[in-house]
């Protein structure tokens, strides 16, 4: 891993889209990524109008910070709800405290903004009032009904 300095421009860092869902779509620029070896993620997203990036949620271990660049949006976290806008920086802690989702609130204009993340290797996310666990790490990344589990041995049968 280079260890460099990095500078680049915004047209020259891949994008990638989110999978397009009624109520949620982003398009993201990863900057800084945590699994070629750095400490950090650094990511650009941009929202369209009246669309969320992310459902409800919160990180066992990651902490997150957003710089909201242009726009307005709805923040929903474990107290409530507040708006978001241009010039705004919202800091969420690892753990229930750190729940959050941010809706664009506009019906004409992007909302696009910088997320600044700690990266830890393996990560979990919960979805509150959702039956859902996600597992993001190196070697997976998924998303799991808590539901679904079993016992340790079942389909252990060998010696």
């Amino acid at each position: 891993m280079d260890k460099k300095v990095k500078i680049s421009r915004m047209a020259d860092i891949e994008q990638q889209n989110s999978i397009s869902g009624n109520n949620y779509q982003f398009c993201r620029h990863k900057f800084i990524k945590g699994e070629e070896g750095f400490k950090s993620n650094v990511a650009f997203l941009r929202i369209p109008p009246k669309k969320a990036a992310f459902p409800l949620h919160y990180h066992e271990y990651s902490e997150e910070t957003f710089y909201i660049i242009s726009g307005t949006g709805r923040l929903l976290i474990k107290d409530g709800e507040r708006e978001v806008k241009a010039g705004d920086i919202v800091f969420f802690p690892s753990g229930i405290e750190g729940t959050h989702k941010l809706i664009n609130s506009s019906s004409t204009e992007d909302l696009i903004y910088i997320d600044f993340d700690t990266y830890v290797p393996l990560d979990i996310t919960y979805y509150p009032g959702k039956d859902k666990i996600g597992i993001f790490g190196e070697n997976y990344t998924g998303v799991l009904r808590k539901s679904s589990t079993i016992g340790l041995y079942e389909d252990e049968d060998d010696i």
